[in-house]
């Protein structure tokens, strides 16, 4: 049985998609611009690119922060302050807490017999934030933020950062729960853990060895741990 579940937290137990489109419509209308489908999707674009990047280690995360809105604005042809946008863009999503249908009540069983910790790449003050709104806080024994650790999934050096503070921690007892094929179920595979691959759109799973478990909904963790 594993003893250690270690949860991705955007896009597997919160809804990330709800909450940037929650404070991108915020920041927008702070000023005077009611945003337009096109216009959310080119920020959405942007933020995935910049990312992804950073999960490649090509740039960090301080980078993304500070390129995704003046590019934003300079694509748009909008003039304005890309930093005060993301200040404001940031304010707005650490109050995003929806949760992915099922995410509390699975939390609260699985927390009876295993042990829980959040492991997230983010801003940690908007990670934590969120976590606290969403009423999970009280069902986690810890949570690891990549900007504490000082790297980011599916960095080795975030894990080990993760793996050397959780007590009598052993990896062939943990698994690692999580939506990216990439952070999450590279990351965890390459550390040396089991994997699970959130997967609610049913996609096919590689051939490459990294995706140990796959399931399409949050419920069927409680049957598979």
């Amino acid at each position: 049985m594993k003893k250690f579940i270690l949860l991705d937290a955007d896009d597997t137990l919160l809804d990330f998609r709800a909450a940037e489109r929650k404070a991108l419509e915020g920041v927008f209308r702070l000023h005077g611009r009611k945003p337009a489908p096109e216009q959310t999707a080119l920020y959405s674009t942007i933020n995935r690119e910049l990312w992804d990047r950073m999960e490649r280690g090509e740039i960090s995360r301080q980078q993304v922060l500070e390129q995704r809105f003046p590019r934003l604005l300079s694509q748009l042809g909008w003039p304005g302050d890309g930093e005060e946008w993301e200040r404001q863009y940031r304010d707005g999503l650490s109050r995003g807490h929806d949760l992915i249908e099922g995410a509390l009540d699975v939390c609260r069983e699985l927390r009876r017999r295993h042990q829980l910790y959040i492991v997230t790449n983010g801003v940690a003050q908007t990670q934590r934030a969120r976590l606290e709104a969403s009423g999970l806080m009280p069902y986690l024994d810890r949570v690891f933020v990549s900007e504490e650790a000082g790297a980011q999934k599916p960095s080795p050096v975030f894990f080990e950062y993760v793996f050397a503070r959780i007590p009598d921690f052993r990896r062939e007892q943990a698994i690692l729960v999580g939506d990216s094929l990439l952070s999450d179920m590279k990351g965890g595979h390459d550390a040396g853990v089991d994997t699970c691959w959130y997967n609610p759109m049913g996609l096919e799973v590689p051939a490459d060895g990294t995706v140990t478990y796959s399931i399409r909904c949050l419920e069927e963790l409680t049957e598979l741990l």
